[in-house]
């Protein structure tokens, strides 16, 4: 019998492809492309899908020769993605994360075309990976409403308190250089908030972080907000296990209960916390395994009412620290 379904991929590094191909399979063709095809006929959306994805990329170009070139790069890719989809509107688009640059234009491509897609990507949780016919992050297609998952978990007969067990597995990502200890830090027996940071320039950031797309905008957010916390709490930060530090230097001289401790594990911060503050990290999601009450200052997908609270702003922020209790 033959199989229903052709489904072209945008080639993603080896074991991400791995992971694709034990999915889709058993249920079609799987044809790999190493680069979007490309054309010269332009469409109706050919310049702004090329403006949405060059802008979305990270290290955009200046304007000039370069950009001028990436753009009509991109819009070329879009041109012959949009045709081949045009001609096969069976078939299914495949892209890893697609978010922006080449990824982007040809999911954007083979949506406009009319034809059905699927996003990859990795999960917030170990040993899973995110399958979406939307998007990813904050662009997913999930709902932001309690009332389908309520409905969901009523009619599935699944255990209400089954998924704590998935909590056991979550670990700290292993530091690319183990940081040292900082001296002089309160102890984690003192009633704190804790923020962990993300790697600059993620798209998560660039792309979803609203007013804080920038890790060292965050932080000065964090300073300023961190002078109304009540008296005796503090704040805590830790910076990505994958980026250079650099935060230790924004922190010199400042006055306010705001604290750098990047050797302490990520989880043992976070349980020993009274809530947790991030743009959009997933460490905001894995929070709530420990029963902690988190504060989103991005966009999020799990931000939904009565699960997670928003502070979207300078001000949202100050206040959620003057109401930490």
């Amino acid at each position: 019998m033959a199989k229903p379904f052709t489904f072209v991929c945008l080639d993603p590094h080896k074991s991400k492809r791995a992971k694709i191909s034990a999915l889709l399979g058993p249920l079609g063709k799987v044809r790999w492309l190493q680069l979007p095809m490309m054309g010269l006929h332009d469409w109706p959306q050919t310049q702004d899908r090329a403006e949405t994805a060059l802008l979305a990329g990270r290290g955009i170009p200046k304007p000039g020769l370069a950009r001028t070139i990436w753009k009509r790069i991109l819009r070329m890719q879009y041109n012959g993605t949009r045709a081949y989809f045009e001609k096969n509107p069976t078939h299914v688009a495949v892209g890893w994360n697609g978010l922006n640059g080449s990824r982007r234009v040809f999911m954007d491509a083979a949506k406009d075309a009319g034809a059905k897609t699927l996003f990859f990507e990795l999960s917030p949780f170990p040993g899973r990976i995110t399958v979406d016919p939307v998007g990813v992050n904050n662009a997913n297609g999930l709902p932001r409403d309690p009332q389908p998952y309520q409905a969901w978990l009523a009619a599935s007969g699944h255990d209400p308190s089954g998924w704590r067990d998935l909590g056991a597995a979550i670990k700290q990502r292993t530091p690319d250089h183990p940081p040292a200890p900082t001296a002089n830090l309160p102890s984690l027996q003192d009633p704190f908030i804790f923020a962990p940071l993300q790697v600059p320039g993620d798209s998560q950031l660039r792309l979803f972080g609203g007013e804080f797309r920038t890790v060292d905008a965050f932080v000065k957010a964090l300073i300023y907000a961190a002078a109304a916390l009540p008296e005796g709490w503090h704040l805590r930060l830790k910076e990505h296990p994958s980026t250079r530090p650099f935060v230790a230097a924004m922190l010199r001289g400042v006055k306010a209960p705001i604290y750098l401790d990047n050797a302490t594990d990520t989880f043992a911060q976070v349980a020993a916390s009274r809530g947790v503050v991030t743009i959009n990290s997933s460490v905001g999601l894995e929070a709530m395994f420990f029963d902690k009450p988190v504060t989103a200052c991005g966009d999020c997908f799990w931000t939904i009412p009565g699960m997670a609270d928003r502070a979207p702003d300078q001000n949202a922020l100050t206040a959620a620290m003057a109401n930490a209790a």
